[in-house]
């Protein structure tokens, strides 16, 4: 389905929901306009003009990216699927959204408040079902965006560096290409293309497929001491810890560990004593550890790209405004 179509279809589902004649004024926005269309909805004796993008699926990963951009007034995000935590996240931002079913969240100071939820749709929503978004394709991807000249060295560097079996390279590269985020320039050169999607694509089957596969238990730790604790250069923060390193902005109420060290060591040298209810949540590296374009090695963390996907995946909304400003600062340069 073509995204205009999904405009139209969106439109005519509001309006059998709220059972308000409305009558649309859609104006085509001018060549190379930041937005796709103006429209324009009567009700009563008010008329509102919105300018509107419209998308495929929304997923919580693309809030961040375009927050900005939808927060300004008389905006409102169209699209063929909105995922409830990214609908979330949108309500409390003041984002007016309208999905495909009819479900929105429409509001502005001339008397138009509209919230639909609970409309279901066929719309496929599953993010992908390719290699490239599966455990090994993840892992690849992750270290593709932080140093993108790995896509020119032979496959068994590449392997190294994420922590796969070389088999695995050539069918997640070709998914790559497949789904338009690899081209190759030449014979002997390839690049990433569309990578903003692709982070956003990689964010959210990080969270979902890899993560969870990663944890290897729960510990206790002293909510006031744990700066303190001294690492090895094997142990690394990453989520809310991190985020609280690299930015000075997030008081973390969850704490999150990425180590190579066996369970006696965290015990013993460590002095994490296992809770299954415990505040510290361990994960295993999924990177070689002698590369630090992995790390922070000055504050002991895992790189800014994995706390933002961390962050974005909590769900919660003071690690949200903390993931813009790690994406501002750390990131976007390396994928705009």
């Amino acid at each position: 389905m073509i995204l205009s179509d999904v405009l139209h279809v969106a439109i005519e589902h509001l309006e059998r929901i709220t059972q308000t004649p409305i009558e649309i004024e859609m104006t085509a926005s001018p060549k190379n306009a930041l937005w796709d269309v103006q429209l324009g909805i009567k009700t009563g004796k008010a008329t509102s003009i919105f300018k509107v993008e419209v998308k495929d699926n929304v997923l919580p990963a693309h809030v961040t990216s375009i927050l900005d951009k939808f927060k300004k007034p008389e905006t409102l995000l169209v699209a063929k699927y909105i995922s409830n935590p990214a609908k979330v996240t949108l309500e409390r931002q003041g984002v007016n959204y309208l999905d495909m079913a009819g479900n929105c969240f429409i509001r502005n100071d001339k008397g138009i408040f509209w919230f639909v939820k609970g409309q279901s749709t066929k719309v496929d929503n599953e993010e992908t079902k390719h290699r490239a978004f599966n455990k090994n394709g993840i892992k690849l991807i992750y270290a593709l965006l932080l140093n993108e000249n790995l896509l020119n060295e032979p496959y068994r560097v590449m392997a190294s560096k994420a922590c796969i079996s070389a088999s695995t390279i050539g069918d997640i590269l070709n998914d790559l290409q497949k789904s338009k985020f690899l081209v190759k320039v030449n014979k002997d050169r390839m690049t990433l293309t569309n990578k903003p999607e692709l982070l956003i694509q990689w964010v959210s089957a990080f969270n979902k497929k890899l993560k969870p596969k990663l944890l290897r238990g729960r510990f206790n730790l002293s909510k006031d001491t744990w700066r303190q604790l001294r690492l090895h250069d094997l142990a690394f923060w990453g989520g809310e810890p991190a985020a609280d390193l690299l930015t000075h902005y997030l008081h973390p109420g969850t704490w999150t560990l990425y180590t190579g060290l066996d369970r006696k060591t965290l015990i013993n040298d460590l002095k994490l004593l296992p809770n299954p209810n415990g505040e510290l949540e361990v994960y295993s590296l999924f990177w070689e550890l002698k590369d630090t374009t992995f790390i922070k090695p000055a504050v002991n963390t895992v790189h800014p790209l994995l706390v933002y996907a961390e962050l974005i995946g909590s769900g919660n909304d003071r690690n949200f405004e903390t993931a813009q400003k790690i994406y501002e600062q750390h990131i976007k340069n390396m994928v705009e």
